[in-house]
């Protein structure tokens, strides 16, 4: 049996729908990619500090080794660092820790130490000089 004319004309709208709709549904997914691809890198691609941002890095307490100097825990990462100030004097280590970790002054620390605010200056000095050559003799030991 031949299909009537009025069921011609329905199937020829029905097909003519699908395919609006289908070009549709292509033309959404060719901009939704365009959109991705203005919009969205590859992990690759990203600049090394976006990526040190985004990565999280475990913290052990085993990783740091502590100094108590004016009762605050100072945690020094570098074991290299770490022994060289493990083997100056105290009063050194200290004078060291303050300035560079602890940010104080050569006035704060004399203040502090009741010594003059040039003598801290020159123990801070002294005491940089002798950690560069601890450190060197470390680098030279491997």
């Amino acid at each position: 049996m031949k299909p009537s004319d009025f069921q011609k004309t329905v199937q020829c709208r029905f097909e003519n729908c699908l395919k609006k709709v289908v070009r549709s549904v292509v033309k959404d997914y060719y901009k939704e990619l365009n959109r991705r691809k203005n919009r969205e890198m590859f992990f690759c691609e990203l600049p090394e500090i976006t990526v040190e941002n985004l990565a999280v890095w475990d913290d052990y307490e085993t990783d740091y080794t502590l100094f108590n100097v004016c009762g605050t825990d100072i945690r020094v990462l570098d074991d290299e660092l770490a022994e060289a100030l493990k083997r100056l004097s105290e009063r050194n280590r200290e004078h060291l820790l303050m300035y560079y970790f602890l940010e104080m002054s050569d006035k704060e620390i004399g203040e502090l130490l009741n010594i003059d605010r040039t003598t801290s200056f020159r123990t801070r000095k002294k005491s940089l000089d002798e950690i560069c050559k601890l450190l060197k003799e470390l680098k030279k030991d491997e």
